[in-house]
């Protein structure tokens, strides 16, 4: 929906409406080759497609490119989305996790140390032992979930930290609901156990 004040060519005055739209709108719009509409998706959406690839892949960049290529596929495949069959969010997040799972497939070297993973991820100001503490048992949950395999991963990554419901992350591991459940009940199961406390 657009509103002109100056109606001959829309001129400096063009005010969009985009925020107002669904996404289901604005990749109507997308497909008409609109590029406010696709920036403003990509505003909606890139920051949560960055998360998850990062959760995947454990790599800053590999997640920046993943989310890159994601949301460069949606301008590519503006014409060929059908909100009937599928949720904007579905399709684009389905696209983000094959993205990822691609770049694992591709990965020629190792996954890179954990433990310098967590150093950065962790306070970079005066720590106590409370803060030691909190970062060694992230460190102890990432590498635990790092092991896990890949659908597992994806599952925790889309119910637990990116809080989709279940059907949805369902949709967009492109599964059913009770193999999403058997997912989930297997990595917590596998993370139960390697999270045991040693004594």
């Amino acid at each position: 929906m657009r509103y002109f004040l100056d109606m001959t060519d829309g001129g400096p005055f063009a005010i969009q409406m985009t925020s107002l739209l669904t996404d289901e709108q604005l990749m109507v719009q997308v497909a008409r080759g609109e590029a406010a509409a696709f920036r403003q998706l990509a505003g909606r959406h890139l920051n949560r497609a960055y998360a998850i690839a990062l959760r995947l892949l454990h790599n800053r960049e590999d997640a920046e490119e993943v989310s890159q290529e994601a949301i460069s596929r949606v301008w590519q495949k503006a014409v060929g989305f059908d909100s009937a069959r599928s949720a904007f969010g579905t399709w684009f997040y389905r696209i983000v996790t094959n993205a990822a799972l691609d770049r694992l497939r591709r990965r020629k070297v190792p996954a890179e140390n954990l433990d310098d993973h967590a150093e950065r991820l962790s306070d970079t100001g005066p720590t106590g032992e409370d803060l030691r503490i909190q970062a060694d048992e992230a460190r102890r949950i990432k590498q635990a979930i790092s092991i896990l395999p890949v659908t597992q991963q994806m599952a925790l990554t889309l119910v637990y930290y990116e809080d989709f419901p279940q059907a949805e992350a369902a949709r967009i591991m492109n599964i059913t609901t009770g193999a999403l459940e058997s997912l989930l009940f297997r990595a917590k199961k596998t993370l139960k156990q390697s999270l045991k406390p040693t004594s």
